[in-house]
């Protein structure tokens, strides 16, 4: 994407007017005109940063520069998260949290930390005298399937990508309904989707390669600029974060990762993420996603004999597994789900194959036991990938980004599907 502006240029203003103090980024002086200048500059299209000048990561992102003489290893870009809510929303926050996350401590943890936000940047929306009342307005909602008008839902066959939306769109309606039996009103439901779209998009993730690890003692931070950044698997900046206690104040902190040359794209990763995952919380799909999986649902009706002698065995072995719910499973875009073959071996193991080795452990069916086995496998894995396959709806010439990006999803899929079928049917 092509961009005119850069923030190395705003930088140097900034060092030549602000010789004490570098900021990259939101400016901590909101009412300076520097600062309003800055605000207007951000929110403006093109959307990604790119640099103009070579940038030695051996120094830092922002090494080039000097201020008076001196290198800059780190520049700082202010994140506050709003501490200014009001003590009763971020009880109400606490109280909705503890409801509706049914006793799991880290969920709660994690919901408890969004709504506050939510709250908060909610407050500062809608009160413009309020100090960070500018930086609160740059949040806004990534297109997502969540705000995807009704004729593109229409055309969902994902039963994966379908699922997604709803389990969201009730969660959101849940958290919703508790802010109104609370008592927290001049908040549309609409708004509030947003919002929850919002922050949930820019809380900020300092471990790409462990996205979905929350850690309880982690810091939760909103930063828009992070936008000003694209996705990349290979970036070539890094986030790291802070929270200044005595300052009540967190910081982001943007590095070079490797060398930039002039009219590079700033890029950072949003996290090891399925192409689902990255649709669903920042609107955006990667192309040749390595981190592609599929949940699918295995049809066992017709393929477990609850009689047989053999069950309470398989039982007990199956519970070994990591595996929780073998109706439910994944599919992967380049590698076989090898703790899923190793459950269907156990499945459709026969009292005959039993009884000739009666010392099989669970470790065993991680190698083939017979070719009668195998053959069940194979058979009851097609027909399942089969029957998935012909749900799917072919969209012809997709206009508009959410039918193209409905159109790649479901292609990602149907891509999956294919190479598991070919798997299988070898």
């Amino acid at each position: 994407m092509k961009i005119s502006r850069n923030v190395l240029v705003f930088m140097n203003l900034i060092i030549n007017q602000m010789q004490e103090k570098l900021i990259a980024g939101l400016t901590s002086s909101y009412g300076s005109l520097l600062g309003q200048q800055y605000l207007k500059w951000l929110k403006m299209p093109p959307s990604y940063l790119r640099v103009m000048q070579s940038i030695d990561y051996r120094k830092g992102m922002y090494g080039s520069l000097a201020n008076k003489g001196k290198s800059i290893d780190n520049a700082y870009i202010d994140g506050e998260v709003f501490h200014k809510c009001g003590i009763q929303l971020q009880t109400i926050a606490s109280q909705i949290a503890h409801k509706i996350s049914g006793g799991k401590v880290e969920q709660q943890y994690l919901v408890t930390g969004l709504l506050k936000i939510i709250l908060q940047v909610f407050v500062h929306q809608k009160d413009q005298s309020l100090t960070h009342s500018p930086f609160a307005n740059m949040i806004q909602p990534p297109n997502t399937p969540l705000l995807w008008p009704q004729t593109v839902i229409d055309l969902i066959t994902s039963r994966n990508l379908a699922s997604l939306i709803e389990g969201t769109l009730l969660q959101c309606q849940s958290m919703y309904n508790e802010l109104q039996l609370s008592k927290v009103y001049g908040l549309t439901a609409l708004e509030f989707l947003k919002l929850f779209q919002s922050v949930r998009a820019s809380l900020i993730c300092f471990n790409p390669q462990k996205p979905k690890y929350f850690d309880m003692q982690s810091v939760q931070i909103v930063c828009p600029i992070v936008y000003q950044f694209d996705h990349s698997f290979d970036p070539n900046c890094y986030l790291d974060g802070c929270y200044l206690s005595h300052e009540n104040m967190s910081f982001v902190d943007f590095s070079a990762k490797k060398q930039i040359e002039p009219g590079d794209k700033l890029t950072i990763n949003y996290g090891n993420l399925s192409n689902h995952d990255l649709l669903m919380r920042h609107g955006i799909i990667a192309d040749e996603n390595p981190y592609n999986e599929m949940p699918i649902d295995l049809d066992f009706t017709t393929a477990i004999n609850y009689t047989e002698q053999l069950f309470e065995q398989k039982q007990k072995w199956l519970r070994q597994s990591e595996i929780t719910n073998i109706e439910r499973q994944s599919l992967y875009a380049n590698k076989i789900n090898v703790q899923l073959l190793q459950y269907l071996r156990i499945y459709f193991l026969t009292e005959q194959e039993f009884s000739k080795n009666p010392q099989m452990e669970f470790n065993s069916f991680q190698e083939k036991v017979s070719e009668e086995n195998e053959l069940l496998v194979k058979q009851f894995m097609i027909q399942n990938i089969k029957n998935i396959l012909s749900t799917y709806k072919q969209i012809s010439k997709p206009v508009g980004k959410e039918l193209q990006d409905l159109y790649k999803i479901q292609k990602d899929e149907m891509t999956i599907l294919q190479n598991n079928l070919t798997f299988f049917s070898k």
